[in-house]
């Protein structure tokens, strides 16, 4: 009796050493499953803010040659100028800032701490912006009806305002949520690595 207590309890033993094995292994795959699907949101996110940086690069030289052309004012191309930089820069660091997230390397908690920063920054930005481009509208159609002639040129300019603005203000906001989305999908990945852990 007692050499079979023994052996049953050795068969034990080993299936509790099998169990533990097989719950590591699904935890380390479990883990580089969350992780790499961390990655691909941040390539995703660094994609996106790589095409606005593309499109920005274009818009400043772009814009400050037709203002100009159009005999804008001196102080509205400025302005215009100044504010497409600075957008720039910001959205250029922006995106410094996500590629720099390694997610097998660095500290779980320095990476939220960071993303999450990036995240406030674009949850805030639509506050910054929004009153920016209504001003910086106004400014530009007060240009245009003061700097041109009445003319079909005048009206096309005046009509590609309007249409331009509703959709690059569609197209901005849809970036914007996609950044906050995806930051926050990263961050509750983040969580539930940490509570694995």
């Amino acid at each position: 009796m007692g050499n079979i207590d023994l052996q049953e309890l050795e068969q034990m033993r080993s299936q509790v050493d099998i169990l533990k094995r097989k719950l590591e292994k699904q935890a380390i795959i479990s883990d580089t499953h969350i992780r790499n699907s961390m990655k691909s949101k941040q390539s995703e996110m660094t994609k996106i803010i790589a095409c606005t940086i593309f499109i920005g690069a274009l818009s400043l030289p772009y814009c400050i040659w037709i203002f100009y052309k159009f005999g804008f004012s001196l102080l509205f191309i400025v302005a215009t100028g100044l504010m497409l930089a600075v957008c720039l820069g910001i959205t250029i660091k922006q995106r410094f800032s996500l590629k720099s997230f390694d997610f097998t390397q660095d500290n779980l908690v320095d990476v939220a701490t960071k993303l999450n920063k990036v995240k406030t920054h674009y949850q805030e930005w639509i506050k910054i912006a929004l009153p920016m481009i209504l001003l910086w509208t106004s400014w530009l159609v007060y240009e245009v009806i003061t700097r041109m002639e009445p003319s079909p040129i005048q009206m096309g300019v005046l009509t590609g305002i309007v249409v331009g603005g509703i959709l690059g203000g569609i197209v901005g906001y849809r970036i914007n949520r996609k950044i906050v989305s995806k930051s926050t999908e990263i961050l509750e990945h983040i969580k539930e690595l940490q509570g694995n852990m």
